[in-house]
C-alpha cells in the first residue's frame, strides 16, 4: 500500500473534522499544517462554545427561509471551519502555513480575510469524498477583495 500525498492525507482529516459539526446546512472541516507538516490546529462550522446550535433547536434560520449561501452571514448562529482553526492557532501558527478544507468548492469573502490576515500560503479544497482537490493561492485574492 502507497502513502497517500500530504494534500490528500490532510484532506482527509479536514474531512474527519467536518463531522465534528453541528451546522444543519453544511459539514465543514479545516486543518492548519505549518512548514514542517506538523498540524497546529483544526475547526469545523458551528456555533460558538455557550451558544444553542439549529442541530440542538431544532431548525435552521437560513435554511427555512431560504436564504442563499454566501449571503447575510449575519443571520447565522455558526463561525466557519476557517475560522474557527485560525482562532485556535493564532496568526504566529498560521504564519506559512497551508489551510487543508473539506466541505465546500469555495471559500467566502469573510475568510478570505482572515486567511490572507493570518499569513497562510496555501488553500487546499475539497468539495466532498467524491471531488478532485483544488489548490489556491491566497495572494490571487487581494486583487479581488
Amino acid at each position: 500500500m502507497s502513502v497517500p500525498m500530504w494534500s490528500k492525507y490532510y484532506l482527509g482529516i479536514a474531512e474527519s473534522v467536518s463531522k465534528r459539526s453541528n451546522c444543519l446546512r453544511a459539514q465543514v472541516g479545516c486543518v492548519i499544517v505549518a512548514k514542517n507538516n506538523r498540524i497546529v490546529a483544526t475547526g469545523y462550522n458551528g456555533t460558538p462554545s455557550k451558544v444553542e446550535s439549529c442541530k440542538d433547536r431544532g431548525f435552521c434560520y437560513r435554511k427555512e427561509n431560504k436564504i442563499p449561501s454566501g449571503t447575510q452571514y449575519e443571520t447565522c448562529r455558526s463561525i466557519h471551519a476557517e475560522m474557527n482553526a485560525i482562532i485556535q492557532a493564532g496568526k504566529d501558527l498560521c504564519e506559512g502555513s497551508n489551510l487543508y478544507l473539506f466541505g465546500h468548492q469555495e471559500v467566502c469573502m469573510m475568510c478570505k480575510r482572515f486567511i490572507i490576515q493570518a499569513g497562510i500560503n496555501m488553500v487546499y479544497l475539497k468539495k466532498d469524498s467524491k471531488s478532485k482537490q483544488i489548490l489556491i493561492l491566497p495572494e490571487e485574492w487581494g486583487q479581488c477583495l
